[in-house]
């Protein structure tokens, strides 16, 4: 087997993602279940989840635990079609390795939210943080940045592009600031926060190459640029799903190396 029908068999960060959420879902439902029967009233969760406060300082590790560990079946199965729907688009648009990063990057953005309003607003404090949707709204934040006129079909919705997603998604959140959920919801902007950011980091960066290398000794890699660019026109024009099976081969290999 060689190099790259090895790489060909790795799972798509999506794919990485959803499995290391639902085995953590799986193995807490399991113990818990264990320590009902034993007749604890302790939840595995507890040592997984990110404390209020300065209560991360005791148990450090939760600033990445809570990110992976939920508890509720519904909420998982919510977040994960999210990050599924919205981390293909956005993967398939850069990298998997770039999709991974932000679900970290916007799930710690989402830890420090969370902290810095538990400490400045006792409402938000709540009784600790859990799950994914800090590190799926930056995902669904960036891509809808990126791609902000892909339509996706909604059930009696029809056509929505990506961008009035997004803003409704968040001004959802924002109304529910006033709840007893508050702490959560500061969370999830952090995480919209930082999709944002990564997003506007990625065209930087991408323009800036593009200016850089475009000289008399990089005229291949400014083609590539160019197709690049002309392939992420027509997503944003048409949606993803108007490309080619070709087309959307030749975008991922363009994103990975341009």
């Amino acid at each position: 087997m060689n190099i790259r029908s090895l790489i060909k068999r790795i799972p798509s960060g999506v794919m990485i993602l959803i499995a290391i959420n639902i085995c953590i879902l799986v193995v807490l439902t399991f113990v818990n279940f264990g320590l009902r029967m034993s007749g604890s009233e302790t939840q595995a969760a507890g040592w997984l989840d990110l404390p209020a406060g300065t209560g991360f300082l005791e148990r450090p590790w939760t600033v990445v635990t809570y990110m992976f560990t939920q508890t509720d079946i519904w909420h998982a199965i919510f977040n994960m079609l999210w990050l599924y729907w919205f981390g293909m688009m956005f993967q398939n648009l850069t990298s998997p390795g770039r999709l991974i990063r932000l679900y970290l990057i916007a799930g710690l953005a989402g830890a420090a939210a969370y902290i810095a309003g538990s400490l400045i607003w006792v409402n938000a404090a709540g009784t600790g943080l859990e799950g994914a949707s800090a590190a799926v709204m930056g995902i669904v934040t960036a891509t809808a940045c990126m791609a902000p006129d892909y339509k996706l079909s909604l059930f009696l919705f029809g056509q929505v592009k990506l961008k009035w997603i997004a803003i409704v998604t968040i001004g959802l959140f924002a109304l529910g600031l006033t709840g007893s959920n508050a702490g959560a919801h500061i969370a999830h902007f952090g995480g919209v926060a930082a999709g944002a950011g990564y997003a506007v980091t990625i065209r930087y960066r991408l323009r800036r190459k593009r200016l850089v290398k475009y000289d008399s000794a990089s005229i291949p890699e400014a083609d590539a640029r160019r197709e690049l660019d002309q392939l992420l026109d027509k997503v944003r024009r048409s949606g993803y799903g108007s490309l080619t099976a070709a087309e959307q081969r030749r975008l991922f290999e363009l994103s990975r190396h341009v």
